[in-house]
């Protein structure tokens, strides 16, 4: 699995959690009202037909647990209104060959506000008079927008064909040209079969791995890195020790086999 994220940016709601939080249609619902306009939760007891006790319920999970609306003031509501008061990314891609997630998460600040001058379209804008004529306007822009934002995901979505076919290449060369090599080099050690055959599972993920994610593992990296993806981040100490040595040796193995791994004090990275 390749996790992205925007390096600058905290994450006020982690991954887990968002998608905890999505996981429940009711909290669906409740996120695409407030995305709109801020509601009250009596407003959104009556719009969705649940009782105002379930609102709330949710309301406080998503404010005090996941932290991702807020309570605001509001002059025509008694107890104020609820809004969403961050930035949330997510986007997944899995397929046989491709397993990515490109996730972000912001607290929005004053300085986040929009600001229409900012746009390219906001000169012609300012010159209509009309409040029709605005609106129109307005909203033949936000079609533009849509439009591009479809011609995107249809290139995105070719790029991402492309890297599986290339992937799935990569894996027919892995078993047609090392595995046979691989197997060999192990069998010299009198491994057992199933362990021999462990082994060449992992040296592909190991190397499947690397390629799913060439920004981070075409550079120079460590054991480390590789650790975090194949098993799980922020794992203590003992058992990354207890990882690492396998890992390292299998580094090695592949590098003796294949000409574009190489490796610099700690560091590994590809020959390219």
């Amino acid at each position: 699995m390749t996790l992205e994220k925007e390096d600058n940016n905290i994450q006020y709601i982690d991954l887990d959690s968002f998608l905890e939080l999505l996981g429940n249609s009711t909290r669906r619902l409740i996120i695409s009202k407030l995305a709109k306009v801020p509601h009250s939760a009596p407003e959104l007891a009556q719009d969705l037909g649940i009782s105002r006790q379930a609102v709330h319920n949710q309301l406080d999970k998503m404010t005090n647990d996941y932290k991702i609306i807020e309570l605001i003031d509001s002059d025509d509501t008694r107890g104020g209104k609820y809004r969403i008061k961050g930035n949330v990314s997510i986007k997944v891609d899995m397929s046989p060959n491709y397993f990515n997630i490109k996730y972000s998460s912001s607290i929005i600040e004053k300085k986040d506000s929009l600001i229409l001058k900012d746009l390219k379209c906001a000169n012609d804008y300012s010159k209509i008079k009309s409040l029709n004529n605005k609106v129109k306007f307005l909203g033949d822009e936000i079609v533009k927008i849509e439009q591009k934002l479809s011609d995107i995901d249809d290139n995105r979505q070719e790029l991402i064909h492309q890297k599986k076919l290339l992937l799935f290449e990569i894996k027919k060369l892995m078993k047609e040209q090392y595995r046979k090599k691989f197997e060999d080099l192990l069998k010299d050690r009198d491994l057992k079969e199933k362990s021999i055959m462990q082994t060449i599972n992992q040296a592909e993920e190991v190397l499947f791995t690397m390629f799913f994610n060439p920004n981070r593992y075409f550079n120079r990296f460590n054991v480390d890195n590789l650790l975090d993806e194949l098993f799980f981040p922020g794992m203590d100490i003992r058992e990354k020790s207890g990882r690492s040595g396998p890992i390292r040796d299998l580094l090695e193995d592949m590098s003796r086999l294949m000409g574009f791994l190489r490796e610099d004090d700690d560091d590994w990275f590809f020959d390219f």
